[in-house]
């Protein structure tokens, strides 16, 4: 089944339906959430700057998805929105904003504290035009604090939430988890989960509010059960100790004879026992509950993975139902992805699916993102300012 033969539901059935969203951030973790009310019916307009930009060209009428890596990562959050071009320095393109504040619900912004108050945007001001408005507010540290107005991306978030520290190994390199933790996790996720408590709250109480998304708060939030372990130990998680982060030679990845690499994650005994007795070892089926024992189990488990393909390794340890999985490519993830309907085209453009998957009142993928301002005409039409 592909994404576009997913079950989907009219609009006026999905759950946000009517709700009103003016995206006026920049940055991926913005544009997810967007992406995310939009798929579950809001009607999101983004408010574009004028002129062109590297994310632009996913618009423009000459784009090709494979024209360039990030035009189509920022084009796939695009998608189920509407967009209109304004200069927030001009007085008449202000107007619309207004306007576009006092009759919607909620507006989500990405900007550094302090940047929209001084264009007259900021909740006080913008609480004035609507006093039902929710305004959500994504940043890296939040609003105050002595690092509120630092520049940051992903990668400093996690260097400040100790994050990192944790993925660096015997050799102190930190891995890096992409951008997935804090700009969407931390920051797009917890920004819709805010937006839909603050709607919810709105519904019983008629009252907006201001919520602020910190990145960084959103990661320290991420790692409460990492954390809670460091309260108990009063000592530093590290790759090589954690026994979540490869601390644990049966919870770690293994290298095959063809160089492709299957991930166990059997920290229950009777997991640890079965992989062990597969790979004709069960002297060491107690063994994982000794730490002296682990270097000698992941001596074994490197020579039993050396010496056989990715394929041979699967297909002797598949049928255990132990927690072992083949490390995939993209491509392979992917199928995948399409075998489950999260991935394939809609109207010839390829998209993720939608997800979480209601039984009643699904999300739906729309197909390739509008061009910029594509409906700034039509929405001023619609406030009567054309």
């Amino acid at each position: 089944m592909t994404a576009s033969e997913a079950p989907r539901a009219t609009i006026d059935e999905r759950p946000l339906a009517g709700i009103k969203v003016i995206d006026l951030s920049r940055q991926a973790p913005g544009p997810y959430c967007s992406m995310l009310l939009a798929d579950f019916g809001a009607e999101v307009v983004m408010v574009e700057p004028p002129g062109g930009s590297t994310r632009a060209q996913a618009t423009s009428p000459e784009w090709e998805l494979e024209s360039d890596e990030r035009v189509a990562g920022y084009a796939a959050l695009r998608r189920n929105k509407r967009s209109i071009e304004l200069d927030l320095k001009a007085e008449r393109d202000r107007q619309v904003l207004r306007s576009l504040i006092a009759g919607g619900d909620v507006l989500l912004e990405g900007f550094r504290p302090g940047a929209l108050k001084r264009l007259g945007f900021d909740y006080e001001s913008c609480k004035e035009l609507n006093p039902r408005l929710i305004y959500c507010s994504i940043t890296g540290y939040g609003q105050t604090g002595a690092l509120a107005t630092t520049a940051g991306h992903d990668i400093n978030f996690l260097a400040y939430s100790g994050l990192l520290s944790c993925l660096a190994g015997a050799t102190g390199r930190p891995a890096i988890p992409l951008n997935l933790v804090a700009d969407f996790a931390g920051g797009g996720l917890m920004a819709a989960l805010g937006i839909m408590l603050a709607l919810f709250h709105r519904q019983r109480t008629g009252a907006g509010q201001a919520i602020d998304v910190s990145m960084l708060d959103g990661v320290y939030s991420l790692l409460a059960h990492t954390a809670s372990m460091f309260f108990a130990r009063a000592m530093d998680v590290r790759q090589d100790r954690y026994f979540l982060a490869g601390g644990l030679p049966h919870y770690a990845t293994y290298g095959c004879r063809d160089g492709r690499r299957i991930a166990l994650g059997g920290l229950e005994p009777w997991f640890f026992e079965a992989l062990m007795d597969a790979t004709g070892r069960p002297d060491l089926r107690q063994a994982d509950s000794d730490p002296h024992r682990h270097e000698e189990v992941a001596r074994h488990l490197e020579a039993w993975f050396g010496q056989r393909s990715g394929d041979e390794a699967m297909e002797l340890l598949g049928p255990l139902d132990a927690c072992i999985a083949p490390v995939l490519s993209f491509t392979e993830a992917m199928e995948l992805a399409a075998s489950r309907g999260m991935a394939g085209p809609v109207d010839g453009y390829p998209q993720i699916g939608v997800t979480p998957r209601l039984s009643v009142s699904p999300g739906r993928a729309a197909g390739r993102p509008p061009r910029r301002n594509a409906d700034g005409g039509e929405i001023r039409r619609e406030l009567g300012l054309s």
